[in-house]
């Protein structure tokens, strides 16, 4: 005899097949209906909106005159809401991001009267091994969760202890027939008998507890008001006499945690395909909404949040309104389908709009708080240099400056600074138009000029900034001297092209890898869910490339080559041999003693129906792949078991994995590491030695596909229609960016040091009116007070191993909070610049003051303002 908690509630994805406004018209009438249903039933104890708040604020947006009514419910705890705001995925967007989505989602539940404290993610493609650290930091000690377990490797029953790599540990519960289990349960035998009963049966097999979860729900479901006399017939006629009842998430737990110390411990990300599918591939799935999503979260880590809280902390006043509304905004694009991609056309339109207007407020943000602190620091003209890492830095800066003169100085303090014009442009000056009492008067303006420049600044402060002069130089302007060849190098290294292949040399370390690039591109049977190869198809490679240019000045060498394949058109080529050209071209770049190779490259799709992966080549001899996730890496081993997988996984237990931006593989020592911005999906291929296979793109024209050789059965998403998705296909300008470094081990500092190098860029901003158009606000008048500010300042420093993970500005007290992470191996101290501010967790709650951080765990410190 058991009592089965069953779990009354709707599934509600804001947008997938249909779009978010398609979502709002169904939820008005639905959610309505809930709290009708409540009001009317008092046996109808409760019900779950799938534990997100963006939805229920679409709700309330258009039935505004129901939320008096649902904060009653909400605070009896018969209607549960929240804690996140959206549905999020845990790979696919950075780990700050996590973080925000169930603080903005706490904080909006709280306000109609409690946020459900169970860390609900019922669909979500896999769990990254930190949730429970990023759970513990919201005070939720638990997770309940579908996808991804694998009793045979990871816990043997339902309910166990998971345990982050930063020690951080919650209770998980696994519902073992996802949130859909008793959907649309009613009272024939038949029903009960044939589903049910079993169902329930073998979740008592596998919880090994007297009380067990059977959810009662599925997708965009509408309450059904008969469950309470449906649940009365279901234990009535019991086999086993089993009690149903109408029960909570928050029940259910507060009895797994009495029982906590019976339950076995798990420690490891959570993404096996054992039970369910996992959509290991789509990491790759509309790259253009992942290469945006990341633009704008690296915006607001390391350019807007930072300069907002140097601001502040001078005592400039901040609209902070604007920051909640773009991570709001930023955070509807989360969801686990919305930036897995695999979505229709028009909802993904909406979602890659959406990430543009975020974007743009971003910038908009950025553009009036840093104009206004450079009217209080600097002189027209005059250039800003901010450096947002916690470490001061000194490298190459890139810069577009205007000047009316036609030769230029860069000066710091009065000393010479080293610069190289990149490019130098004339621009027409325009017409100044004034009004007279005879009408309009024009009056022509003089041309200026733009230079793009690469200059070696002195020591940037740490989580700060610093001014240089922009002067006249009375000596004439020369067109710097134009130096080819086919190879660049700084102090690092050397790439060559020769023959047409491409070789890296470590200059300090004599490490050669040789066929350094070569592109693969594979026919792509699969769907926007998944990757999957056409039977028969051989993947086309290519490592010979064209020297289009080399451009080299003292700080800055870059070069330019290209290479073509000939690609079929689409699925259907393929079978009759038709080629038809794709070029790609590579922008490969050595900065003055920078331990990174930049790469940009880009392309324009003209196929379909395929997969596009950079194989980077290196002379590293391991099984292993590392990774990063969110304050902490990830090694996993390679290859798989593909022998009659069928029999055991939903799909394809492929080794092709997601990163949070990190990818390396090493041995002892030697490492090679690179850097990806937007590309989250990988494959290490090979072994002697091994090879990092980043995925670029796929392109596919469908939602889902039946019977796939890598996902067998029936389509994901809709499984009785097929949606068509030309978007999918990617037919437009594609381009792509990561770093590539050479380091002799690949521990967790190392790689956050490279990170930060490769990511953690200065910035700039020239106080100057000669050119209103690089920043949309910049045309606009400001009144702005009069203040005066030094020219040089830093905010904070943090010595290693902690790394600055994010400097948000707090939204319950005053003030910013300065998130540090530790990338050691051994608890590091926390600093005496921090040791005498308020420690907090995510939610700006006190804690218990530590004295050290541990390994991959976070510290919170709130700097008032």
């Amino acid at each position: 005899m058991n009592q089965i908690h069953v779990i009354a509630h709707t599934h509600w994805d804001q947008e997938w097949y249909f779009t978010r406004q398609d979502s709002m018209v169904l939820a008005s009438y639905n959610f309505a209906d809930v709290i009708n249903t409540l009001e009317q039933d008092p046996a109808y104890r409760c019900y779950h909106l799938d534990g997100q708040m963006a939805v229920v604020d679409d709700f309330l947006a258009i039935n505004p005159d129901y939320r008096a009514r649902l904060e009653t419910l909400v605070r009896e705890k018969r209607v549960f809401v929240g804690p996140w705001y959206t549905q999020t995925d845990t790979y696919n967007v950075h780990g700050e991001s996590i973080i925000r989505n169930l603080k903005y989602g706490i904080f909006a539940a709280r306000t109609l009267g409690h946020a459900m404290q169970v860390g609900y993610l019922p669909d979500t493609f896999g769990h990254n091994a930190q949730m429970p650290t990023i759970l513990q930091g919201c005070n939720i000690d638990n997770i309940v969760f579908w996808r991804g377990i694998d009793h045979d490797r990871h816990a043997n029953s339902s309910q166990f202890l998971w345990r982050a790599p930063s020690g951080a540990t919650v209770i998980a519960c696994a519902m073992a027939f996802g949130y859909g289990a008793a959907k649309n349960m009613d009272t024939e035998a038949s029903h009960l008998q044939g589903k049910i009963y079993p169902m329930v049966n073998l979740l008592r097999s596998r919880s090994g507890i007297n009380d067990l979860l059977l959810p009662c729900g599925g997708d965009q479901v509408s309450i059904d008001p008969a469950l309470p006399k449906i649940l009365q017939v279901a234990s009535a006629q019991s086999p086993d006499q089993d009690r149903y009842l109408i029960s909570s998430l928050e029940r259910y737990v507060d009895i797994l945690r009495a029982q906590r110390e019976q339950f076995e411990l798990w420690e490891g990300e959570l993404k096996s395909p054992r039970y369910t599918r996992i959509h290991k591939t789509i990491g790759s799935v509309r790259y253009d909404i992942k290469k945006k999503n990341d633009e704008v979260e690296q915006f607001i880590l390391r350019q807007l949040e930072p300069t907002i809280a140097m601001a502040r902390h001078q005592g400039i006043p901040v609209n902070l309104s604007v920051v909640d509304t773009l991570w709001k905004k930023l955070l509807r694009s989360h969801a686990h389908d919305s930036i897995g991609g695999c979505n229709s056309d028009a909802t993904n339109r909406d979602i890659l709009h959406r990430l543009e207007q975020t974007e743009q407020l971003c910038h908009s943000l950025w553009n009036l708080v840093v104009k206004t602190l450079a009217d209080a620091c600097v002189q027209e003209g005059d250039l800003l240099i901010f450096n947002p890492l916690a470490t001061p830095t000194q490298r190459v800066v890139k810069t577009t400056l205007y000047s009316r003169a036609e030769n230029i100085a860069l000066t710091y303090q009065g000393q010479p600074i080293p610069f190289d014009v990149l490019k130098r442009d004339i621009l027409p000056g325009g017409t100044a138009i004034s009004l007279t009492a005879e009408g309009e008067c024009e009056t022509p303006l003089p041309p200026y000029f733009r230079w793009q420049v690469a200059l070696q600044p002195p020591v940037l402060p740490s989580v700060g900034y610093l001014t240089v002069s922009v002067e006249e130089n009375p000596a004439p302007f020369r067109q710097p001297e134009q130096i080819k060849g086919c190879e660049i190098e700084n102090t690092h290294y050397q790439l060559t092209l020769d023959a047409g292949t491409l070789t890296l040399h470590d200059k300090r370390s004599g490490r050669r890898i040789p066929s350094f690039f070569t592109l693969e591109d594979s026919a792509d049977a699969g769907d926007s869910y998944d990757f999957s190869p056409l039977a028969g198809d051989a993947p086309t490679r290519c490592s010979l490339f064209t020297l289009i240019d080399c451009l080299k000045t003292p700080l800055v060498e870059k070069l330019i080559v290209e290479a073509t394949m000939l690609l079929p058109q689409d699925l259907a080529s393929r079978q009759n041999a038709a080629l038809t050209p794709l070029s790609i071209r590579l922008v490969c770049e050595l900065r003055h003693d920078d331990p990174n190779l930049y790469v940009e490259s880009t392309l324009e799709n003209s196929h379909c129906d395929h997969r596009l992966r950079l194989l980077i080549g290196s002379d590293i001899h391991t099984r292993h792949a590392i990774a990063s996730q969110p304050f902490a890496i990830i090694q996993r081993e390679t290859g798989y078991d593909g022998e009659n997988w069928q029999e055991r996984y939903r799909e394809m237990p492929v080794d092709i994995e997601t990163s949070e931006g990190i990818i390396a593989v090493a041995e002892a020592g030697k490492a090679l590491v690179v850097n990806s911005r937007g590309m989250k999906e990988f494959q290490i291929i090979g072994s002697e030695p091994a090879a990092i296979a980043l995925t670029l793109f796929k392109a596919t024209g469908v939602l889902g596909r039946n019977d796939l050789d890598w996902r067998p059965g029936r389509a994901s998403g809709i499984n009785n229609t097929v949606v068509e998705t030309p978007d999918a296909q990617l037919l437009k300008p594609l381009c792509f960016s990561f770093t590539v470094a050479l380091a002799d081990n690949a521990g967790h500092l190392t790689l956050r040091q490279l990170e930060n190098q490769a990511a953690g860029q200065p910035f700039t901003y020239q106080r100057q009116t000669l050119h209103t158009l690089d920043h949309r606000l910049e045309r606009f008048s400001l009144r702005l007070p009069e203040r005066r500010l030094s020219p040089e300042f830093s905010l904070l420093t943090l010595p290693e191993p902690l790394i600055l993970s994010a400097l948000p500005h707090a939204q319950q007290l005053t003030g910013n909070v300065v998130r540090v992470f530790n990338a050691g191996t051994q608890p590091a101290p926390v600093p005496k610049s921090l040791a005498g501010l308020r420690q907090i967790n995510y939610l700006e709650e006190p804690v218990q003051p530590v004295t050290a951080i541990l390994p991959f765990a976070t510290c919170d410190f709130l700097m008032e303002a």
